[in-house]
């Protein structure tokens, strides 16, 4: 169950941006500015939640690149994005204040943050030409 703690801040997260198994974390405590984290064989060290947000929207941009994108021919505003590999695809709307995307990821962040950029809105931004949502919404 995804939670607002577990959304940017896992194991998973931590074994990523360390570069360790994802086994080798023991724990983790979140603090106002930092996690602390408990590694295997290692002193506990203090990572920043920036970092963690950092690396939060770049795997989403990494895993953007793997989608293909197609806009609707009657409807440009909307797009569809497949991921070829999992056979899976979502629908994303290009609105004046942002992408909307239906897949779980995206619902989450809006849950949770109240706003949301998820791999297949990012797809998207890419085919619009746009590097992130800031660029997009500063265009708009």
């Amino acid at each position: 169950m995804v939670t607002s703690q577990n959304i940017r801040y896992s194991s998973s997260a931590i074994a990523r941006v360390l570069n360790v198994a994802a086994s080798a974390v023991v724990k983790f405590d979140v603090f106002a500015n930092a996690i602390w984290v408990y590694i295997k064989g290692q002193r506990p060290k203090f990572l920043s939640k920036k970092l963690f947000t950092q690396h939060f929207v770049d795997r989403r941009k990494a895993e953007a690149r793997g989608l293909t994108v197609t806009r609707h021919a009657f409807e440009h505003s909307y797009f569809t994005v497949r991921n070829e590999a999992k056979g899976t695809f979502y629908q994303v709307q290009a609105i004046a204040s942002g992408l909307v995307c239906e897949c779980e990821d995206y619902q989450n962040q809006m849950r949770f943050f109240g706003r949301g950029c998820c791999k297949h809105n990012y797809a998207v931004l890419a085919q619009l030409g746009y590097s992130d949502l800031r660029s997009y919404l500063a265009a708009q």
